[in-house]
């Protein structure tokens, strides 16, 4: 046995067919003779190629096969409940069990991982503000004060929630040390995209709660809230969100061009459907007598 082979760490995953590729290979390392046959067959399913189609994507693991395949690979408790978690996380169909799912796997890393291999950027778009903080610490009057800048918020934040969002954004390297204090640092977040999804989604809620709250809380001249109804082909939807992406795009560079930037504004765009997009065959489903 190699002193070197580590086995793989599976709260460090959020897709399970990752694990389950990384897990087999750990174990063919350990010994020659290991392959997708006698785990397969360790796990109780007939087919010899039941494990390699599920790691190369050609089909789902039901919750019954993830309760199998931990058997087989001898999962402790802890690690077969994650696993299971992790086969309802990606195989969830609803934004909502997603999100529940998401929740209970950060509890579990929280809690067995060590600080320094959790995936605190995630962080970053739980609450509204943390972003909003990062650009207010480039604005010419900031102070380096929470009372300040949860005053400065609006909505105003508590002193502890904004001390506690500098930290983090420090910690996770999205402000970065200069000679006259700290500055917005051009970074991305780094996370398995479906995790980043998930946490986008709320928070993109949190941000459009904000727009709507927005009507009441600012006059027109301050603010730009419009909307327009369209109708065109199903096909042309890619090419008009790539038109927005590229707006979006032109109004970062016009930003970061920007004079003398001494304010923080907030922009969404919301574009989604107002009919069924599957209605032919549902409707000529029920012309047909369907259900």
């Amino acid at each position: 046995m190699s002193n070197d082979v580590i086995k793989p760490n599976i709260y460090t995953y959020f897709n399970y067919r990752e694990y389950l590729s990384s897990l087999f290979n750990y174990h063919k390392v350990l010994s020659p003779v290991f392959s997708h046959r006698y785990i397969v067959s360790k796990a109780g399913f007939k087919s010899p190629n039941s494990l390699k189609n599920v790691i190369n994507g050609e089909r789902h693991l039901s919750i019954d096969g993830a309760e199998r395949f931990a058997r087989a690979f001898k999962m402790d408790e802890s690690e077969r409940y994650y696993f299971i978690l992790l086969v309802r996380f990606n195989t969830a169909v609803s934004q909502k069990e997603k999100e529940h799912c998401l929740g209970e796997l950060i509890k579990l890393r929280n809690t067995l991982l060590p600080p320094k291999l959790r995936d605190e950027q995630l962080e970053i778009l739980s609450e509204w503000w943390h972003t909003a903080i990062r650009e207010v610490t480039a604005l010419p009057d900031f102070r380096n004060s929470s009372v300040w800048i949860s005053r400065v918020l609006e909505p105003p934040i508590t002193p502890e929630d904004a001390a506690a969002s500098l930290e983090l954004l420090k910690r996770t390297g999205f402000l970065r040390k200069t000679e006259t204090g700290w500055q917005p640092a051009e970074k991305t977040l780094l996370s398995d995209p479906e995790v980043t999804h998930v946490y986008a989604a709320d928070f993109h809620r949190k941000m459009i709660d904000l727009g709507k709250e927005a009507i009441a809380r600012f006059s027109h001249e301050l603010r730009e809230i419009s909307s327009t109804t369209l109708r065109f082909s199903g096909d042309d939807t890619s090419r008009i969100k790539k038109l927005l992406q590229n707006f979006r795009r032109q109004l970062l560079d016009f930003a970061a061009g920007s004079q003398n930037a001494d304010q923080v504004y907030q922009l969404n765009f919301q574009f989604f459907p107002l009919v069924k997009t599957d209605r032919p065959s549902r409707l000529k489903k029920k012309e047909d007598g369907g259900s």
